[in-house]
């Protein structure tokens, strides 16, 4: 990474290889203070993208973050495909891009504070990379202009894992798109969760009445009853990504591990 510009407004950075080894060509970041970032990526094969963050201030170790992801692609059917995407679906994975941090950063802040703040920086955390240059520009920011927020306030108690992978109070409550699809998930489950049992009751109702059963009926009854139920523990998973993050980042997990480990041809 490398700091273009830097000043009171904040800073502007490039990084000339950019993403993927270089495959997606240089991404320019931009810091505007006190809250607004953006990166900045054009690629031949996939046009241009933009990664927009507002983090607004709210008290001492919290804000609410406004995120827009801008494409303009080289073709029209990557856009179009989009389109299609629900709004709702589209948020459970950017969460997850959220979540893969913040256990993590929300721990770091309450040990840099006790190092001093911004000024401790050096002596918190070795930093010794230039990927570590943005991070180090934005403390630097914060000293030389005085910016820190909140300066009166201290951080609140370290929050559990599981508070802070509740998706369900942190976005689903308060997100239109989410929230109509957590009501509609279940409305699904329940006629689901209704039609097996009335598929997997007809069979003794009929036995009991005719005294005989075909066994064809039977099976395809039995094969209703169980595709209903695998439809509604399939949906009882995704309703459950309403309501909390993974403790395990995909980055974590043991298949990422082992890919990672390989030496590239």
């Amino acid at each position: 990474l490398e700091i273009v510009e830097a000043g009171k407004h904040g800073f502007t950075g490039l990084w000339e290889e950019g993403p993927r080894r270089g495959a997606l060509g240089r991404q320019d970041t931009r810091f505007i203070a006190p809250n607004f970032m953006w990166h900045d990526l054009t690629s031949k094969q996939f046009g241009r993208t933009l990664t927009v963050v507002y983090a607004v201030p709210i008290r001492k170790g919290q804000c609410r973050l406004v995120a827009r992801f801008p494409f303009k692609f080289s073709s029209p059917w990557p856009g179009r495909f989009i389109r299609l995407t629900p709004i709702w679906y589209s948020h459970i994975g950017q969460n997850a891009i959220l979540e893969d941090d913040q256990i993590f950063l929300h721990h770091q802040e309450r040990y840099l504070e006790s190092a001093g703040g911004s000024k401790g920086l050096s002596k918190a955390f070795y930093l010794p990379t230039k990927a570590d240059l943005f991070v180090s520009q934005l403390h630097k920011w914060l000293i030389e202009y005085q910016a820190a927020l909140f300066p009166d306030q201290v951080l609140a108690p370290a929050l559990t894992k599981t508070q802070l992978l509740d998706r369900y109070n942190s976005h689903t409550i308060h997100c239109t798109s989410c929230r109509g699809a957590l009501a509609n998930l279940k409305r699904v489950r329940l006629g689901l969760a209704a039609g097996a049992a009335i598929a997997w009751g007809m069979i003794p109702v009929l036995m009991a009445l005719s005294q005989t059963i075909n066994p064809i009926f039977a099976i395809l009854s039995s094969g209703l009853a169980l595709g209903l139920l695998g439809g509604w523990d399939g949906l009882g998973r995704l309703e459950r990504r309403f309501y909390k993050g993974r403790e395990i980042p995909p980055r974590n997990l043991p298949e990422s591990k082992s890919k990672g480990s390989r030496k590239p041809r």
